[in-house]
């Protein structure tokens, strides 16, 4: 009889921490998520910083892009000659 409570017991014991490992993921993942969010607005926030402090750096991308197109515009087109 004693043998049969022992086995429940384990048995009971062994059920509970199987059925604990989903909350165990939970309680560990959740710090993860907290740090990983911090982390990514400190980087965002780095980035701001560095475009009020450098503030044309855009502009250069736009006035690139702009005389890249006046560029295609002045060149002549070529008569395309067939073999």
């Amino acid at each position: 009889m004693k043998n049969i409570q022992r086995t429940l017991m384990i048995l009971a014991i062994m059920l509970m921490a199987m059925s604990l490992q989903g909350c165990l993921t939970s309680v560990v993942t959740a710090p993860v998520k907290v740090v990983y969010g911090a982390g990514k607005l400190a980087v965002k926030g780095t980035a701001a910083a560095v475009r009020a402090v450098v503030p044309d750096g855009d502009d250069k991308k736009k006035e690139d892009k702009q005389s890249d197109s006046d560029r295609k515009e002045q060149q002549p087109e070529q008569p395309q000659t067939t073999p």
